[in-house]
């Protein structure tokens, strides 16, 4: 990109940039998984496991919660990498040019200060997830916890200690014909967060799955599921033949609050959360000391909460001092433009070591997409979760205006 070409994108997101870039030289609603466990529709392979908080599968959590996976991409280490200047290639668009990441991020945060601080009842939230590695849809059996089929399934196990009748042997657990097809499946749901009169706690409503739809990669893929029987496949815990679900429930938000490393934040404190750089960064850093002893790079730990943070309701000052402290992290980078799987254009940022990449609004720097990043191979993460509309309404079950 030409640098007057850069400098109009700048402009165009906040003329007010520019002079500090002179001087300087970033919202699962109610974890569906809580839901589908709440209306009965989750298999057990899905289900909550106790005494761990069940949370949104994020892209690079494929098979455990995003703060395992995030705490095992941060104990990787420091990445070092040029960040100032640096500039990022394309996305997938095809598009010529490169964006400067310091640049892109801090007009970001001009664009996102400059946004009206809103209040409302209750947090809408409308996503859409796509899995990219589905699997046929099995009831489990009474009393039998199914094997998930890239597991082996033993053909039986050992008595446990202290049976009354150690020569009975436990149920079989029926062996599953291996897949031999590919399939990508999506669904959408809407989640409400409301605050309670007088500070009491809080109420969720949650309506699901919406818009259910599956796809295959190719041709001979969808062959080979008609071969199999057109198996019921399951998407994101449902079927295509699922009707949504209307779920509401009461309590002091446990388990769907968003997460900073380890650390839970509550609904209700997070518009109170820092809004000037120097103030959350404060803040962040005593929980990246808590949570990893400052052994593991800043920004990175930074970059996987503004995943959770970006997409809940922060006010604009916090989002700002966000996208204003991922501009100082070296590991952070602007890795181009993009069009996501709605059709949205977008601009890509990741950060060393992260398996993931988030996908910005360029023009109001509200985040669209978290995703895999391109080449984790079909056996990686696999889960993309674009944010479909999002904002502030006064009851529960209103939407807010496009």
């Amino acid at each position: 990109m030409k640098h007057n070409e850069l400098d109009s994108m700048i402009n165009a997101l906040k003329p007010a940039v520019v002079d500090e870039l002179a001087n300087a030289a970033y919202e699962r609603r109610p974890d569906t998984s809580l839901v589908r466990a709440r209306t009965g529709t989750a298999p057990v392979s899905r289900g909550l496991v106790p005494g761990r908080r069940p949370v949104r599968r994020l892209a690079f959590a494929t098979s455990a919660t995003a703060v395992v996976a995030a705490t095992a991409v941060l104990a990787a280490g420091v990445l070092s990498g040029g960040h100032d200047g640096r500039t990022a290639g394309n996305g997938t668009t095809g598009q010529k040019g490169a964006i400067n990441t310091r640049a892109f991020l801090l007009a970001s945060a001009e664009t996102v200060a400059k946004q009206p601080a809103t209040q409302g009842t209750c947090w809408y939230s409308r996503t859409r997830t796509w899995d990219d590695h589905l699997a046929p849809f099995e009831k489990p059996s009474p009393g039998v916890t199914p094997v998930p089929q890239s597991s082996p399934v033993p053909q039986s196990s050992p008595s446990p200690q202290g049976s009354p009748n150690p020569q009975v042997k436990p149920p079989r657990i029926p062996r599953v014909k291996p897949q031999t097809f590919q399939a990508r499946g999506a669904s959408s749901d809407e989640s409400w967060a409301c605050a309670l009169p007088g500070g009491t706690g809080m109420r969720f409503r949650s309506r699901l799955p919406l818009d259910v739809q599956v796809s295959f990669p190719t041709k001979k893929d969808e062959a080979a599921w008609r071969a199999a029987g057109s198996p019921p496949l399951n998407v994101n815990g449902f079927t295509t033949a699922s009707k949504p679900r209307t779920t509401t429930y009461d309590g002091r938000s446990h388990l769907a609050n968003p997460y900073i490393g380890r650390h839970e934040i509550e609904w209700k404190t997070i518009p109170k959360l820092p809004t000037t750089k120097s103030g959350l960064e404060g803040h962040l850093r005593k929980l990246w000391q808590e949570d990893t002893k400052g052994r593991a790079d800043f920004g990175k730990y930074v970059f996987v909460a503004a995943s959770e943070l970006l997409r809940t309701p922060t006010t604009p000052g916090t989002r700002a001092a966000l996208y204003r402290i991922l501009a100082d992290s070296p590991s952070v980078h602007v890795t181009g433009r993009i069009t996501d799987r709605e059709g949205r254009s977008g601009v890509a940022i990741s950060a060393d070591g992260v398996p993931i990449r988030l996908v910005v609004d360029p023009v109001t720097a509200q985040l669209l997409d978290d995703e895999p990043l391109p080449g984790t191979g079909k056996n990686g993460p696999g889960e993309y979760n674009a944010y479909e509309r999002q904002g502030w309404v006064d009851k529960i079950g209103a939407v807010p205006a496009s």
